[in-house]
């Protein structure tokens, strides 16, 4: 039994790149199929990333449709250049959830978290408590701030692909990491005082 590596090749990404761009110049030539083909594989991560900032799930899936009708009409006018489909498609939804306001409480797990999800010690009402926790942290802070750490942490993009999506220069994005992870390490350390106080 052969195992498959967790990674693409180089061809196979040549060839979903390839897929997607002709999907693509379909849609924008009115293929209705194309397009359903070419959004479907994103509704996931894009809910995924709206509910990380705007928090429950009806306001994410809100974001999500709004932000793939936003899509839907710029298609026709979105030419190749630095920026990817799967960067644009996010740079929408991320001016869609900003626009709302209504950041609250993001329910993706750090990497520690889904650690901690695994070990068979842990019991339900310990990770759904630190989920809580988490999502109170990233609540404390700003919306933009709070977008950036996301991608990195939850979506795994690298400092390049954030900073074309942002329209900033990468130090920028660094610059954001930084004073975020700061900035929870601080949460971090007052909620275990008050912890500890208790």
């Amino acid at each position: 039994m052969s195992v498959q590596p967790w990674f693409l090749s180089v061809s196979e990404c040549d060839e979903r790149a390839g897929r997607e761009a002709a999907l693509i110049r379909a849609g924008q030539a009115g293929d209705r199929a194309a397009l359903e083909e070419l959004l479907a594989g994103y509704e996931r991560p894009l809910l995924a990333f709206c509910r990380g900032i705007l928090g429950p799930r009806e306001d994410a899936e809100d974001a999500v449709q709004d932000a793939l009708l936003r899509a839907l009409r710029a298609l026709p006018r979105l030419r190749e250049g630095p920026i990817t489909f799967r960067g644009w498609l996010f740079k929408i939804a991320l001016h869609v959830c900003l626009d709302r306001k209504s950041a609250r409480r993001p329910t993706e797990l750090f990497d520690e978290e889904r650690s901690a999800a695994g070990s068979e010690t842990v019991s339900p009402e310990v990770i759904a408590l630190r989920r809580l926790q988490i999502a109170d942290g990233l609540a404390s802070l700003p919306p933009v701030r709070r977008a950036v750490f996301l991608l990195k942490v939850v979506e795994g993009w690298n400092v390049e692909e954030i900073a074309a999506v942002a329209g900033w220069k990468p130090k920028r994005v660094y610059n954001e990491l930084y004073k975020a992870r700061c900035a929870l390490a601080e949460w971090r350390g007052r909620t275990a005082e008050e912890g500890a106080a208790r």
